[in-house]
């Protein structure tokens, strides 16, 4: 997986072989393949990788008694930071989503719905919510999801640093919750 990373990195997905990979890993290519079933499923293990070490990396971390919106500054700035430690791979990662087989998109949303539980907590502890359906919960998690990765382009496409993308996504969430936070006028 290190080599996997490596020429990922330096050379773009699309440009290195499995046989690179084995080479630089010391194995052969059909080790690999037995282990990953394919490229792609090195770069989804990488995915599962990386999404594991940023849960980890947040599990226990988030303030307790923060407001919500501290509590967003805290996940957010933690996610992106780990995601764009490598923005050439993070793409390639994002770009592999619109591929994958079903069943790796099963496995996904699972992993996803323990990466944004931090939030969906937070969410929960704030008043501003508490009149909220679990079901507009769960529809501001996967808003916010959409926001945020449209929010790590920049560091991608435009060189912007973390700390822009970071604000970008607080200010774009922020508008959403603050949305989410209201209670439905009546219609006359």
């Amino acid at each position: 997986m290190a080599a996997a990373r490596h020429l990922f990195d330096e050379q773009g997905y699309h440009n290195v072989s499995v046989t690179q990979i084995a080479r630089m890993a010391g194995v052969t290519h059909a080790m690999i393949n037995v282990y990953f079933h394919s490229k792609a499923g090195l770069l989804y293990a990488l995915i599962q990788e990386n999404n594991a070490s940023q849960i980890d990396r947040l599990a226990g971390s988030v303030p307790l008694h923060g407001s919500f919106d501290e509590k967003l500054h805290h996940i957010v700035t933690v996610y992106a930071e780990g995601d764009l430690e490598d923005p050439r791979l993070l793409a390639v990662m994002q770009a592999y989503f619109w591929q994958w087989p079903a069943e790796t998109e099963t496995h996904n949303r699972l992993q996803l719905r323990q990466a944004l539980a931090p939030l969906r907590q937070a969410m929960r502890d704030s008043r501003r919510f508490s009149h909220r359906t679990e079901e507009e919960l769960d529809d501001a998690l996967e808003a916010f999801y959409a926001i945020y990765t449209h929010g790590l382009r920049p560091a991608v496409y435009h060189d912007a640093s973390v700390s822009e993308c970071i604000e970008a996504i607080l200010r774009r969430s922020v508008m959403m919750f603050d949305g989410l936070a209201q209670t439905a006028r009546s219609v006359t």
